[in-house]
């Protein structure tokens, strides 16, 4: 039986000594290793000076217990977006020091843990800035605690005492609350592998008796392809996606094979969770509680709970609000493009391509060549695969052509045209702009498909 614990309550509460917190591959990490590992830690850096420390550990659960011995030891976390050499060198001036299990102290028997201040105890989490640089994005526990709270009364029933296996990572804002926070608050296992194929995810998923997966749609947009999903996924109760929509053939499949398709969570590192859907019922996103989303001249804003204050934040996406406050996602508002004075939706085309019977996945990207035009990056399904094959590149981009003609005016058609065998998806699910650029080479101008 899992029970529901504040995150700033859980290390001065406690848990029974043997209650498990965490599975490895070789053992059980139980409270009272894992309460014994923040004490003594939160003990060492106390006695530090330096107050804003970066926490990089490729492991969920030592990641776990620096974070918690950091806050209680009245210090500042700092999580980066990765750690490429790069990033850490423009983070330089954020940090003061890196946090490391070597600072734990052993001889910690006079530290006690007490409640933490929840509007008083600061994560900094980093995303995308359009300098370039990594943007700060700098969160309360109280902002996390409210998140998990509703979390938990939507699906808590529902997911019992599943342990969390995860195919994400843990030091992004969605595997960081549904991987790492809300387990621990919940009381529920969670697995400290991360599974980056489908082999890994049967074995661990093997493990247990019952499991919820958090997961992305890059990979589970993957997983019917490559085998039966049930001789995948088994004992699973629920699955959690995010990081951008699930195509609705992902989720027929999941709905078919298993009987029940995944729930997708929308939300961003500034904003947090916004809305969750499962698009077989019904293909609007539903708030959350206390989210509210207001559409004035098409710009959206959002009032929630999970934000640093009360005021209205604009959010990058465009979206069609119905009258029972669920809304209808229409893209990010900097993808609409002007080729020859004409306004284009870089989201509506690929809307447009994913209802083709022969396209998997598609990105449109708008490149600046001698005269501004289309590329699109294509994912083909069996069947597109095999017409392909049949009748060569030319034939396909033809007939795709002509269906967008049904439209698009002529001269937003796509002019550069590649056929992948997978979207180039960052170990977020994420895909980027620069990342579908990168398909298109400047040689491509003198290969347009006319």
């Amino acid at each position: 039986m899992t029970t529901y614990t504040p995150i700033s309550h859980l290390m001065s509460q406690g848990r029974p000594d043997v209650y498990p917190v965490c599975s490895r591959l070789d053992a059980t990490i139980s409270w009272l290793d894992f309460s014994t590992r923040v004490k003594a830690l939160a003990y060492g850096l106390q006695l530090r000076a330096e107050n804003r420390w970066l926490v990089s550990s490729p492991d969920a659960i030592e990641f776990s217990v620096q974070v918690l011995a950091l806050w209680h030891a009245g210090k500042q976390v700092v999580i980066p977006p990765n750690m490429q050499a790069g990033t850490l060198k423009d983070l330089a001036s954020e940090y003061d020091a890196i946090v490391s299990n070597d600072m734990a102290t052993l001889a910690c028997d006079s530290f006690v843990f007490t409640p933490l201040i929840s509007q008083a105890t600061f994560i900094d989490l980093y995303t995308s800035g359009s300098t370039g640089r990594p943007k700060r994005i700098r969160k309360t526990l109280a902002q996390f605690e409210s998140e998990i709270d509703i979390l938990e009364a939507l699906w808590g029933n529902k997911l019992g005492d599943c342990a969390i296996v995860a195919t994400v990572p843990h030091h992004h804002i969605y595997g960081f609350i549904f991987r790492v926070l809300w387990p621990l608050s919940a009381g529920r296992v969670m697995d400290n592998v991360l599974c980056t194929d489908p082999e890994m995810l049967k074995n661990r998923l093997s493990a247990f008796k019952n499991a919820a997966i958090v997961s992305s749609p890059a990979l589970l947009s993957r997983l019917p392809e490559l085998a039966p999903l049930v001789s995948i996924i088994s004992g699973t109760c629920t699955i959690f996606s995010s990081g951008g929509p699930l195509s609705k053939v992902a989720a027929l499949a999941f709905d078919q094979q298993l009987g029940y398709s995944p729930i997708e969570v929308y939300g961003s590192t500034e904003t947090g969770g916004i809305a969750w859907r499962k698009q077989l019922i019904d293909e609007a996103w539903t708030p959350f509680a206390g989210v509210k989303l207001a559409n004035i001249e098409g710009t959206a804003t959002l009032a929630s709970p999970f934000l640093a204050d009360a005021l209205p934040k604009v959010i990058d996406d465009a979206i069609e609000l119905l009258s029972d406050g669920c809304f209808h996602l229409l893209g990010r508002i900097d993808r609409i493009v002007k080729i020859e004075e004409k306004r284009l939706s870089l989201p509506d085309m690929e809307s447009l391509l994913l209802k083709h019977s022969w396209i998997k996945a598609a990105a449109a990207v708008a490149l600046a060549s001698r005269k501004q035009s289309v590329g699109v990056a294509i994912e083909l399904t069996k069947e597109g695969q095999s017409i392909l094959a049949q009748h060569g590149r030319r034939h396909v981009i033809q007939l795709l052509k002509v269906y967008l003609a049904q439209y698009f005016d002529k001269v937003l058609l796509p002019r550069y045209w590649r056929f992948v065998k997978q979207l180039p998806m960052s170990a977020q699910g994420k895909l980027t702009s620069a990342a579908v650029h990168a398909l298109f080479s400047p040689e491509d101008n003198h290969h347009a498909v006319t």
